[in-house]
């Protein structure tokens, strides 16, 4: 296509870095493959869907004035603050709103891994600890409030569904605890107010936590695990889950975190996790290692790009409130260089 839209196009993608000079006088007026690649890599380096469209939002991204990309920045530069000092040499890095979790050595990401993080009513947590042992073909015993507002819908639906996806119901706690015929119950009846039963999903494909889980014991119950839904590590956003975070490579992770263990190479590990039987193990890593999650609505690439995802949990605004006026030097000074 030909246009005065496209023509501002090159002008705009010039001038943040993705067209060389030389590209941008070349055809101005056609949208041609290079200007169609240069789109790709602003959507993807702005948290946006790669479709090399220019979209509603991709337009309100390019129009975001460098003001506020620049407050953006300074926000996140306060996020860092807060980190420990020391976040030691092999760590893992999740960035929740860049939907992105990096293996990291010596300063450098050895390993990129796409993730999905929680919803915006069920935030995943900021906070650092340590992976100390993982669980391979898990079971899940079902928290109550997703049972409440996940399972028991379906089951309500579906008089099947229960005994479909590998569900076990029970009743009472600890030694009172009793498993019963989900057949038994007239699911119709029941509602979230007098849900008494609870529900625990056998290891499997269907598994909700996928074949492995990784374990760094934390206040809030949060977790790395796998999951049976792969497509969703397609879209650009990925906030779907209840506050846990889903990995896309969870083979690739579990070898990583257990390199030092000799009994545990990555063909046993397959093994286990895509075999016939479906047996559970529970493995200690041998060197845990240091997990911080974090909420970085701007970062840096190992490329030194600069990235802005989105702020899925409107946290910036309230930040930049709270720094007050000294953040507010900042902006000052900013526009008065006219540099960001």
């Amino acid at each position: 296509e030909r246009g005065k839209e496209v023509l501002l196009l090159r002008e705009r993608l010039t001038a943040e870095g993705f067209l060389l000079p030389d590209q941008e006088k070349v055809d101005t007026d056609l949208f041609d493959d290079t200007l169609r690649q240069a789109l790709l890599n602003y959507q993807t380096e702005h948290g946006l869907e790669p479709d090399g469209v220019l979209g509603p939002k991709t337009i309100a991204s390019l129009n975001t004035p460098v003001e506020e990309r620049i407050r953006q920045i300074v926000v996140n530069m306060e996020r860092w603050r807060w980190l420990p000092h020391e976040l030691k040499a092999r760590h893992l890095r999740v960035n929740i709103a860049g939907f992105r979790l990096d293996v990291m050595e010596n300063g450098e990401s050895v390993m990129h891994i796409r993730v999905v993080t929680g919803k915006p009513f069920h935030s995943t947590p900021v906070f650092s600890d340590r992976i100390t042992y993982l669980v391979m073909n898990p079971s899940w015993e079902v928290p109550p409030s997703i049972a409440r507002r996940k399972i028991l819908p379906k089951a309500r639906k579906d008089k099947n569904f229960l005994r479909s996806e590998g569900f076990r119901v029970s009743t009472g706690w600890g030694d009172k605890r009793e498993g019963i015929d989900p057949d038994s119950v007239d699911w119709t009846q029941i509602t979230p107010s007098t849900l008494r039963y609870r529900f625990t999903q056998d290891p499997g494909p269907l598994n909700s936590l996928g074949r492995v889980k990784f374990m760094f014991p934390n206040q809030f119950q949060v977790y790395l695990h796998d999951t049976p839904e792969k497509g969703l590590f397609a879209k650009a956003r990925r906030d779907f889950s209840s506050g846990c975070i889903r990995v896309e490579k969870p083979v690739d992770l579990s070898e990583y975190l257990l390199k030092d263990s000799p009994e545990w190479p990555r063909d046993r590990i397959l093994s286990v996790l895509t075999g016939k039987e479906t047996v559970t193990y529970t493995v200690k890593i041998p060197d845990p290692i240091p997990i911080h999650i974090l909420y970085c609505t701007a970062w840096v690439d190992e490329n030194g790009r600069v990235h802005f995802g989105p702020d899925i949990y409107e946290r910036d605004e309230v930040l930049e409130r709270a720094l007050g006026e000294t953040a507010q030097s900042f902006w000052t000074l900013a526009d008065e260089e006219n540099t960001p």
